[in-house]
């Protein structure tokens, strides 16, 4: 066995060159692929940062790529003095790149680092070579964007401006906060998503790493096959905790087994710290997703549809991007399973000591909020403000509990939604809440749910709307679909009517489906939910670039993440009317990619296959709303809703 003095593993810092292992598929990409702007996400310890310094080794060595690489990076970076100064520092450390193409530092620094990134980009395309920019703790172009928004903006047309700069951001999930960013611009992440998920190694890749391949034969660590393959299975192929097991094992030597440092690293505090830091920066519905795959061992979708209290949209995503940071695996039975034996150990305590899965949380980033009320056979359950008596619980979605409330001041029925915690404390999100409320009013139609008031009661934000006795259209049709053809016809008309008042305010909706659609007991639809619309022209929460909507019921050119306009929410419409004529979405798929794939390129199957009788003008009406093509669908909203009128 290697002694202490030449364990050749490296724990906590970067690496490169012969220490190096792995990722040929994400630098292939980076460097050879056809994208300019590319958002590397990982969670802690990944090796996010040696990636990047073994892609700018890759770039200095192999000058016939064509780029010149400068390391950036940002941490602490988080205004324009403080960016400038991490950028000069970079340049230095990549002065003699510079010199070798005859590009001279003291011609292009500048006090301003956006006016300096312009000048070595003309110099280096001069020179023939183009700019590799490798952003490291990208997290700080948050703070950025909070204290000077107009220098994010500035520094985003100055990096995509040209075809000529390659730059790679990397970071955890937190930035995705800047694709929420506001400005008169689109935001920052436009052109860098879809991500590039930093998972863990390849088997093969971890193998080689454990056995350190890349060192001369006589001083790689002795190691067998069975410990290998044992190390491997713990740590499921995480970098870091791999090489901390192969460190400590060797260095205890015969004083240790390979089960005793497994349960050392188990306890480790660092590995601990860790693993909490990136727990807290995952959504609601993906730590409750792991809390309950961790105390069912496995779990199935359908298992957490049945349990969790979430929209099954956003519990397919979060599967989807749980598996894309290395969370979970499929079984062979298809089921849900925990990957990494460390960070079960770590999520095991962390549950211990909170509460259970159905318990709402009761403290968002240090602030404590009180929990929504309960449902009680006492009468009424609470008075908000003084006016708004809470009446039932009737519903519960991602973003909060529904109640039918008393407005005592009008005397009338509404609904109240109180916000779940984790939304009361986010801006954005309640920028959406306020900017539905501004739409609901702008387009004024019957048929869609008037939103009225966002307010804060003892520490809870809640939103008011119009009260509608019924149900959601999804539950309409799971319990009822297919519905009758005349039912069908007739709430597609109405919603078809509605969009046609929303475009007519320049003001695309962007997740139709039958969650964001209440049908009252006469049958009258009412479409909700604008907390994701866009308004044409102007400048809005989100744009092209960043997928937002429910993959189920997404257009081609929202799966493909291109620009939108009225005719990807007739396409939209087009899938729910399928689904309730025919009891069944066009497109259904393992995981939301899948769906979103057949959305771009599978032809939908004829309504007709699927329920035989159905009348071919519906039929064909359908598939004209489903056309891949924007231009062979319906021109828009009106032309839509005259179709379906000639079929009543």
């Amino acid at each position: 066995m290697t002694g202490v003095g030449s364990v050749p593993f490296v724990v906590g810092q970067w690496v490169r060159g012969s220490r190096f292992y792995g990722r040929g598929a994400q630098i292939a990409e980076i460097l050879d692929g056809p994208r300019n702007w590319i958002w590397l996400v990982g969670t802690r310890r990944l090796g996010k940062t040696s990636l990047l310094k073994q892609l700018e080794h890759l770039a200095t060595t192999e000058p016939e790529r064509g780029y010149v690489p400068i390391f950036w990076d940002l941490q602490g970076a988080d205004n324009a003095g403080e960016l400038q100064e991490a950028l000069r520092e970079a340049l230095y450390d990549a002065e003699e790149r510079f010199e070798e193409v005859g590009v001279d530092l003291s011609d292009v620094l500048t006090d301003h680092a956006i006016t300096t990134l312009t000048q070595i980009r003309r110099r280096l395309k001069t020179a023939g070579r183009r700019m590799l920019l490798l952003c490291d703790e990208a997290e700080e172009l948050i703070t950025i964007h909070r204290n000077d928004p107009a220098l994010l903006r500035r520094l985003r047309r100055t990096l995509q401006a040209h075809d000529d700069v390659r730059v790679v951001l990397t970071s955890t999930i937190r930035l995705g906060e800047l694709a929420d960013e506001q400005g008169d611009t689109s935001p920052f992440l436009h052109g860098f998503a879809p991500p590039l998920y930093l998972s863990t190694l390849r088997d093969d890749d971890a193998r080689a790493l454990i056995r350190q391949t890349n060192l001369a034969p006589a001083t790689r660590p002795a190691l067998t096959d069975e410990q290998v393959d044992a190390i491997r299975a713990r740590c499921d192929n995480h970098p870091y905790l791999l090489q901390l097991v192969c460190k400590r094992f060797l260095e205890r030597g015969a004083l240790s087994t390979l089960d005793e440092v497994f349960r050392q690293v188990a306890t480790d505090r660092m590995v601990s710290y860790f693993f909490a830091i990136d727990f807290e920066m995952l959504s609601p519905v993906e730590q409750s997703i792991l809390r309950v795959v961790a105390r069912q061992s496995t779990a199935t979708s359908d298992t957490l549809r049945g349990t969790l209290r979430f929209d099954d949209s956003a519990i397919g995503a979060g599967l989807d991007r749980l598996a894309d940071l290395a969370y979970l695996r499929r079984g062979p039975d298809q089921s849900f399973l925990l990957r990494n034996s460390f960070f079960r150990h770590w999520l095991d305590d962390w549950m211990r000591d909170h509460d259970d899965v159905d318990n709402v949380v009761t403290q968002v980033h240090g602030m404590p909020v009180l929990p929504s009320p309960e449902v009680s056979d006492d009468g009424p359950l609470e008075t908000i403000d003084g006016r708004y008596t809470l009446l039932a619980r009737v519903g519960e979605g991602a973003t909060g509990i529904v109640y039918r409330a008393h407005d005592t001041l009008l005397d009338t029925e509404i609904a109240i939604k109180v916000l779940r915690p984790e939304y009361c404390a986010h801006e954005g999100a309640l920028e959406r809440f306020r900017q539905e409320i501004v739409l609901s009013r702008d387009i004024g139609h019957p048929n869609v749910l008037r939103t009225y008031h966002l307010g804060e009661y003892r520490q809870r934000k809640y939103l008011t709307m119009q009260w509608v006795d019924g149900q959601t259209l999804a539950q309409l049709i799971a319990d009822e679909a297919p519905l009758e053809e005349a039912a069908s016809v007739g709430i597609a008309l109405k919603l078809s009517a509605a969009l046609e008042a929303a475009h007519a305010c320049k003001v695309l909706h962007r997740d139709i489906k039958p969650q964001n659609i209440m049908v009252d007991r006469q049958g009258e639809p009412f479409l909700m939910d604008f907390g994701v619309a866009r308004v044409l022209g102007g400048p809005g929460l989100t744009s092209s670039g960043v997928f937002l909507g429910t993959p189920n019921y997404a257009s081609p050119e929202q799966a493909g993440l291109q620009t939108l306009d009225g005719r990807s929410d007739l396409y939209s419409l087009g899938v729910v009317l399928f689904e309730m004529a025919v009891g069944r979405r066009p497109f259904l798929g393992d995981t939301s990619q899948d769906v979103l794939t057949q959305h771009k390129q599978a032809a939908p199957p004829d309504p007709r296959s699927l329920r035989p009788g159905l009348s071919d003008d519906l039929a064909a009406v359908i598939l004209r709303c489903l056309a891949k093509d924007p231009a062979q669908r319906y021109p828009n909203a009106t032309a839509l809703r005259q179709a379906l009128r000639q079929l009543g």
